[in-house]
C-alpha cells in the first residue's frame, strides 16, 4: 500500500490518498480524512456484514484488535487465506491494532519485554517475536507494531519512560522481523509514537521510529488507556502533545489517532493534520441507547448532538431517528419503535442504532473531506462546537440531578 498527500503542510488539514500499489486488489483507494470500521472478533458490534453493506456501498478498512482476535492463532495457523477472509469480511481490507479502542485497557502488569493484552480468556502476555508471529499468521494488509501505550495524563514519569523504552525495543525488533519476511513484504507496517504527555519522551520515541523509509505511516499512541473516557478528553489537554508529533512526522507518512474521540475532538486533530480515526466511538454511543443527530451542514440551524432513544419522551415519537437520514433506521423505522425495542432490551434496538450511528459517522468523515477542499472547516467546527457544548451541558445537569438525588436519599 501506498500514501499520498495533497500538502506539505505538517500540522494542518490535509487530504490524502491511501491506495494498494500493487495489481492485488489494485481497487482499493481511499480518501483521507477517513475512519476504520471498528470491530469486535473481526466483526462490527451488533451487526453483521451482510447489514452493513446496506450501510456502505464503499470500499472500507476494518480495524481488528489482538485482544478480540487472540483466540483465532491457532485457527489463523491452519487457515490459507488473510485475516479478513476468515472474519467473512473479504471486500475489506484489514489493519491490526494491539489493543481494543473501544475497551478500557487494564494498566499495570509490566513484564520485562512483554506487554499484557486481556482477552475473554484472561491475560496472555505477547513479547515483539510472538506478536510478528502473530501478524504473519494473520496476514493483515496493515498493521500496527507491537507497542507499550500504557500511559495517560496522570501517569508519572518513570512509567512515560519505560514506555519509550520498550516502545523503542518492540520497534527494532518487528521492523526486522518484517523486513525479513516473505509474508508481509507487501504489509503496510505502522510505527507507534508513545511518551505520554512528556515532549521530551516523545521526542526520543520520534527520533529512533522515524528513520526507516519502509515505515507506512505513525499511530500517535499512548494519550489514554482507551474505552469511553476518551470521549470527554478536553482538546487543551492533547494539543501540545499532538501539534508537536504531527509537526515532526514526515509529511509523506499516514498519521493515525486510535479511540472514542468525539467528533468535535476529531475536528481539532483533523486540523492537526491527523489523517485516521476509528469508528469506536459509535460503538460507546449505541451502548448507552443514544443516536447521533449533530450537524452534517454548514448552515445556521443547530441540530441537538445526539438524542437517547430509552428516554420515555420518546416513546410516542413517531419521526426518523434523524429528519432526512437515508440509513435502513431511518427509512423504516421511528423512534418510537427503537425506543419499544430497547425498553424491552430486544436485539435489534442496538442493531438499528448500530446501523444510523455508523452510517452518520461515515458522512461525517464526508463531510470533513468536502470542507476541507472548500477552505470551510472552521465553519463547520464552530457550529459543532456550539452543538456539543449544549450536550455536555445537558450531561452535567442530569448529573448534577442524580448526585442530588443520592444525596437526598441518603
Amino acid at each position: 500500500m501506498k500514501f499520498s498527500v495533497k500538502t506539505s503542510v505538517k500540522s494542518a488539514p490535509r487530504l490524502g490518498k491511501l491506495y494498494c500499489s500493487n495489481d492485488s486488489p489494485s481497487s482499493f483507494r481511499f480518501q483521507t480524512p477517513m475512519v476504520l470500521l471498528y470491530t469486535r472478533g473481526g466483526s462490527l458490534p451488533h451487526i453483521t456484514h451482510e447489514v452493513f453493506k446496506m450501510i456502505s456501498k464503499n470500499q472500507e478498512i476494518i480495524q481488528i484488535p489482538l485482544t478480540s482476535t487472540y483466540s483465532f492463532h491457532q485457527a489463523m495457523s491452519q487457515f490459507e487465506g488473510n485475516i479478513a477472509s476468515f472474519v467473512g469480511m473479504k471486500d475489506c481490507l484489514s489493519y491490526m491494532t494491539v489493543q481494543d479502542p473501544g475497551e478500557l485497557t487494564q494498566s499495570g502488569h509490566h513484564v520485562k519485554d512483554n506487554i499484557p493484552i486481556w482477552t475473554r480468556g484472561g491475560k496472555v502476555m505477547i513479547n515483539a517475536d510472538k506478536y510478528m508471529d502473530l501478524i504473519e499468521n494473520y496476514k493483515p494488509d496493515m498493521y500496527c507494531m507491537l507497542t507499550d501505550s500504557d500511559t495517560n495524563v496522570a501517569s508519572l514519569n518513570k512509567r512515560i519512560i519505560k514506555s519509550v523504552d520498550n516502545t523503542i525495543k518492540f520497534y527494532n525488533k518487528c521492523m526486522e522481523r518484517h523486513t525479513k519476511s516473505e509474508i508481509l513484504k507487501d504489509t503496510f507496517v505502522i510505527a507507534s509514537v508513545t511518551g505520554g504527555y512528556s515532549i521530551r519522551e516523545r521526542k526520543r520515541c520520534l527520533d529512533a521510529v522515524t528513520s526507516n523509509e519502509n515505515v507506512g505511516g505513525y499511530v500517535i499512541d499512548g494519550l489514554h488507556n482507551n474505552g469511553p473516557e476518551v470521549e470527554f478528553i478536553p482538546f487543551d489537554e492533547v494539543k501540545p502533545v499532538v501539534k508537536y508529533v504531527t509537526e515532526n512526522l514526515p509529511v509523506d507518512k499516514v498519521r493515525i489517532v486510535q479511540g472514542c474521540w468525539n467528533p468535535l475532538m476529531v475536528l481539532h486533530l483533523v486540523g492537526c493534520g491527523i489523517d485516521i480515526f476509528d469508528t469506536s466511538y459509535c460503538y460507546i454511543v449505541t451502548e448507552r441507547s443514544a443516536a447521533l443527530t449533530f450537524s452534517l451542514g454548514t448552515d445556521d440551524k443547530l441540530q441537538k448532538f445526539e438524542i437517547n432513544l430509552r428516554e420515555s419522551q420518546y416513546a410516542d415519537d413517531f419521526k426518523p431517528i434523524l429528519p432526512n437520514c437515508t440509513c435502513l433506521a431511518c427509512t423504516k423505522h421511528t423512534r418510537g419503535y427503537i425506543h419499544h425495542l430497547l425498553a424491552v432490551q430486544e436485539l435489534l434496538g442496538p442493531i438499528l442504532l448500530t446501523i444510523h450511528n455508523v452510517h452518520h459517522y461515515l458522512r461525517f468523515f464526508e463531510k470533513i473531506r468536502e470542507c476541507i477542499k472548500e477552505n470551510t472547516l472552521p465553519e463547520y467546527q464552530t457550529k459543532i462546537a456550539k452543538e456539543f457544548r449544549e450536550f455536555e451541558k445537558k450531561i452535567s445537569s442530569r448529573t448534577s440531578s442524580d448526585t442530588s438525588v443520592i444525596a437526598a436519599e441518603s
